[in-house]
């Protein structure tokens, strides 16, 4: 065991894949779960992604952790080598122990790769642990933002590659 993570994170083998048709009802329920977690309810015009995610995205990833979607992250194509990340979920859980910083370095790894140059997001304001992963990786709030979700500002922030 590394004496830098928490104790118990051997109970949580979690394994980075790329998404996969069959887990669309996973990766469904996630986003769901997680944006009622945070006050939010789906809504068909802002999530109809969920509908093909495999569509809606130049790549996607899911975290499983005993045998379930427990994670996410997607990059869309913006065009102009730009991507906006998408989809960071996190089942609770699974928090403050590295997986969201994996997800996230997969997608900025895959980003670089593909020649990106910047990579974009929105998130809403109360969402005060993710915009400090964000900001630890980079990121820097931009002016702009997202259109609102149910009446909630969203920030935007930008990496340059």
């Amino acid at each position: 065991m590394n004496v830098d993570e928490p104790p118990d994170l051997e109970r949580f083998a979690v394994d980075i894949v790329p998404f996969e048709p069959q887990r669309a009802g996973g990766f469904a329920a996630l986003v769901v779960d997680t944006l009622r977690e945070f006050g939010f309810e789906p809504d068909p015009v802002l999530d109809q992604d969920l509908d093909d995610p495999v569509a809606a995205y130049a790549a996607l990833w899911i975290a499983i952790a005993g045998g379930e979607v427990a994670g996410s992250v997607a990059l869309r194509d913006l065009g102009g080598d730009v991507y906006q990340l998408k989809r960071m979920y996190l089942r609770s859980a699974l928090r403050s122990r590295g997986v969201g910083k994996r997800l996230l370095a997969t997608a900025l790894d895959w980003a670089r790769t593909n020649d990106a140059r910047a990579v974009t997001l929105d998130t809403a304001e109360r969402m005060v642990a993710a915009r400090r992963l964000y900001e630890s990786a980079g990121f820097v709030q931009v002016p702009g933002g997202g259109p609102p979700r149910q009446g909630q500002e969203r920030l935007l922030y930008e990496l340059r590659l």
